[in-house]
């Protein structure tokens, strides 16, 4: 049997070993966010990319139009017949 005290003992190790990852995590974020801050600091500011609008072109008047715009040439498929 374990006594109160090896029992708070068992149960403080079992949690610093589930903590441990955590904290390693936390840290490495923070290294990250140092280093990119470093980084940061050595390069010239930059604003971020966009790309150029692209304005819509009118069609000459003698274009097609798209197939998915054009009529069905085909007649429709008869309706099934009521069982």
């Amino acid at each position: 049997m374990l006594t109160d005290r090896e029992e708070r003992a068992l149960l403080a190790a079992a949690e610093n070993r589930i903590c441990e990852p955590l904290r390693f995590g936390a840290a490495a974020a923070a290294a990250t966010a140092a280093v990119r801050r470093a980084l940061a600091a050595l390069r010239p500011f930059r604003p971020p990319f966009r790309p150029p609008v692209r304005r819509p072109v009118a069609a000459p008047a003698d274009a097609r139009e798209s197939v998915t715009c054009q009529q069905p040439t085909h007649p429709p498929l008869p309706a099934p017949l009521p069982r």
